[in-house]
């Protein structure tokens, strides 16, 4: 069990580039890159985070 005041780490997508990032969300939701303390979004500048989740629709779009 994640303490309340512990970050957990996960994977995120950039909304706007694509690039995967690993993550850090803290208590409150806040998604932020790790090794990249301040920032709160992709280094492309230009897009949010989101979450990746363990459902097979992540894979949809995927050329295989």
């Amino acid at each position: 069990m994640v303490d309340e005041g512990e970050r957990q780490r996960a994977a995120a997508v950039c909304e706007n580039c694509g690039t995967a990032h690993a993550v850090r969300l803290g208590p409150d939701g806040e998604i932020r890159p790790i090794g990249s303390e301040r920032a709160t979004g992709c280094t492309c500048g230009n897009g949010d985070l989101r979450i990746l989740s363990t459902d097979a629709t992540v894979l949809e779009d995927v050329d295989m």
